[in-house]
């Protein structure tokens, strides 16, 4: 259950948060009191979703990327191929 809400928070405040205003319609006696608090918890869950949202997209972005690590051994194989061209050029005799 906590995975799911991990991966599905957003979606389950936007229920809630869509639900809110029905709920006023359809009980118009709910004292001010309970709306004004109803409101502060939606904003103080949208807050969190928001922060888990963040964590989620930072941790993503921390990630090595597989073009990266194939950059960086295309780097290698162009050094050692370099390499082996000055050592090919160094044995070849030299004509004049």
């Amino acid at each position: 259950m906590n995975e799911f809400i991990s991966k599905h928070g957003v979606r389950l405040f936007a229920v809630v948060a869509a639900v809110t205003p029905f709920l006023v319609t359809r009980f118009p006696d709910i004292p001010w009191e309970a709306l004004a608090a109803a409101a502060a918890a939606l904003l103080g869950a949208g807050e969190v979703a928001q922060r888990h949202e963040d964590s989620k997209t930072s941790a993503a972005l921390q990630d090595t990327s597989p073009w990266d690590l194939a950059e960086v051994a295309q780097a290698a194989v162009h050094a050692f191929e370099e390499k082996l061209r000055k050592t090919d050029q160094a044995d070849e005799p030299v004509t004049d």
